[in-house]
């Protein structure tokens, strides 16, 4: 039996408490049915809601061996997004067709679904700029600013992958199956949390973006009224404490008034020239940069803190460097590109024997 499956489907944990559970020493070594039982006990009715679960779990687990469909969970280092594992509240499995490339450095890219011609040619500029580097562009397959960033992508043989909101039986927007079928042919992919079957209603809409916005180094904004869908995103991203920009916009548009909120609120940095945008987002993409100083750089503070032969968690960075998750995910990432650690498990890193 798969427990992470049934466990993604039991309907007696939160997310957190879940990840908790994940994370418990007796799931770690390998009894996962100890810990499940233990916290069972804790729980009015747990046996039969487990069962429920498992149930669930055996029936979807059917549905997506006969449809094709990808089962990822959240143990899975190669397949499931990484970034996502970090969060306080991560999916236990997603649904998914095509391919997460964990070797990318993933950001996210939103807007509205009314985007004006500025909004879509800048879009588009952005990720001309972006594809010349190992960049995945994120984004949720509605219209307008997030199929331009799908489209852009593909168009400039970048990685691309959608997160949708409904179950994989039918893809919403109906017209942007085919985009999201070559999206899948191109290497990238599109995926869920939510059963085959399910809809795409309105109340799993901010549950979708929350996964936009975690499984992202980076959320980019590119129009959006202030009360709208990609703010939710922005919201998600920036109390998950990650990395956000801006695209300013006219003053006194209705579809300024998100990006220039963010900007003048100070949580989100203002993109001002496309060219330059891939070092700002991604410091190894600076190209007036011919080699980053890690006596200089936040990155050489990191790597200080990998003795050689040990394993250190993220947590333990986090709290000895006093940093932000943002500053040390993109730190992390860094040092992984410039092959200097390697990670070892979905929340550990160590420095690479021979490096000094």
């Amino acid at each position: 039996m798969n427990h992470l499956l049934a466990l993604h489907f039991f309907k007696g944990l939160t997310n957190r408490q879940k990840k908790a559970l994940f994370l418990s020493s007796e799931w770690q070594n390998n009894d996962p049915n100890s810990a499940i039982s233990a916290q069972l006990r804790q729980i009015t009715d747990g046996e039969q809601r487990w069962g429920v679960a498992q149930e669930l779990a055996f029936q979807e687990d059917r549905i997506c061996q006969h449809e094709g469909i990808q089962i990822i969970t959240i143990d899975d280092v190669n397949n499931f997004p990484s970034l996502l594992t970090e969060l306080p509240d991560p999916p236990m499995a997603l649904f998914g067709r095509g391919t997460w490339d964990n070797s990318r450095v993933p950001l996210s890219i939103v807007g509205t679904r009314k985007a004006t011609t500025y909004g879509l040619g800048q879009t588009k500029i952005l990720v001309n700029h972006l594809s010349q580097f190992p960049v995945s562009i994120i984004s949720g397959l509605a219209l307008g600013i997030d199929t331009r960033a799908h489209e852009s992508a593909l168009a400039s043989g970048a990685h691309t992958c959608a997160f949708l909101a409904g179950g994989l039986k039918s893809i919403s927007p109906g017209q942007n199956g085919s985009l999201a079928h070559k999206m899948v042919q191109e290497g990238g992919g599109y995926f869920t949390e939510q059963p085959f079957h399910t809809p795409s209603r309105p109340q799993y809409f901010p549950v979708r973006n929350r996964l936009i916005a975690g499984a992202s180094l980076a959320t980019l904004i590119v129009e959006a009224a202030r009360k709208s869908g990609a703010m939710i995103t922005a919201n998600q991203a920036f109390n998950y404490d990650r990395e956000l920009f801006a695209l300013p916009g006219a003053l006194y548009q209705p579809l300024s008034e998100g990006p220039n909120a963010l900007i003048s609120e100070h949580r989100a940095q203002l993109v001002g020239n496309a060219s330059k945008f891939p070092g700002q987002f991604y410091p190894l993409w600076d190209t007036n940069e011919l080699e980053l100083d890690l006596s200089e750089a936040f990155e050489g503070r990191l790597l200080k803190q990998f003795p050689h032969g040990r394993i250190v968690s993220s947590t333990h960075l986090r709290q000895s460097l006093n940093t932000t998750n943002s500053q040390l995910f993109k730190g992390l990432r860094v040092l992984l590109d410039l092959g200097v650690i390697e990670q070892k498990g979905a929340h550990s890193y160590c420095r690479k024997s021979g490096m000094h």
